[in-house]
């Protein structure tokens, strides 16, 4: 009874029971393997659950039911959830075919255009491909700091400082304050335009920031990431890395 499983399902999610998302879901794949809905729920939960490997295989068999018949809206998000979870894994390469996909199936998903945009920064490749997906994700959502974020850094990444700058600032005012990745950027970016100061002020809200729980939906920052942050503070200067 597939209305009854689902009306059960959105129960669950509502009281955030992942465990219960999962045993809800588990025999939905034998009964009705065809119900996207399904593979989607329980793809989250153990994503939630930081169960990456779990989370990646319910995705795959989840687009394996994939026919011309199948909302696109949701296989679009499978394929970008799916780039998500090769990120993780740092399966940088597999990541960016299934961000490619999530955007073959709905070229306007933001959130496949802000990940892919940011991690192609990060690395540094693709900076015209990252800088035309991310002002796609700034023109929609023009006050999401995350959004700015990624297209101040990516700005930042090709030289162009002064812009940076604009839209960093824009990313503090729309929360990114809270964010200790996204006011580090920001000390980077006041260091590029020549206000060394504000920079160190910056870095150093930005360590503060890192002792805290991170915001939900944003990773835990790295021993490597902190490394770095403190040789800026320490030497009051900036470094790549």
């Amino acid at each position: 009874n597939t209305p009854a499983r689902l009306q059960l399902l959105s129960f669950a999610i509502r009281e955030q029971n992942m465990d219960e998302v999962i045993k809800l879901c588990t025999p939905a794949l034998e009964y009705t393997p065809d119900v996207l809905e399904f593979y989607y729920y329980m793809g989250l939960a153990y994503h939630q659950k930081e169960k990456t490997d779990e989370a990646l295989e319910v995705f795959k068999k989840g687009v394996n039911q994939v026919t011309d018949k199948s909302n696109k809206d949701i296989v679009s998000d499978f394929y970008a959830i799916m780039g998500d979870l090769y990120h993780i894994k740092k399966m940088n390469v597999e990541a960016y075919a299934a961000y490619d996909s999530a955007l073959v199936y709905k070229e306007d998903n933001i959130g496949a255009l802000n990940n892919y945009a940011y991690y192609l920064s990060v690395e540094r490749k693709n900076l015209d491909k990252a800088e035309e997906m991310s002002y796609r994700t700034v023109k929609a959502e023009p006050t999401n700091g995350t959004y700015l974020d990624t297209y101040a850094w990516i700005l930042f990444e090709k030289g162009k400082y002064v812009e940076a700058k604009i839209y960093i600032d824009q990313a503090m005012q729309s929360d990114g304050s809270k964010s200790s990745v996204v006011v580090e950027h920001c000390g980077d970016i006041y260091y590029m335009n020549g206000d060394r100061e504000k920079a160190l002020e910056y870095w150093l809200q930005a360590e503060k920031l890192s002792q805290e729980p991170p915001q939900e939906g944003s990773e835990e920052r790295s021993e490597k990431e902190l490394k770095l942050l403190r040789k800026k503070i320490a030497q009051k200067k900036y470094f790549a890395e």
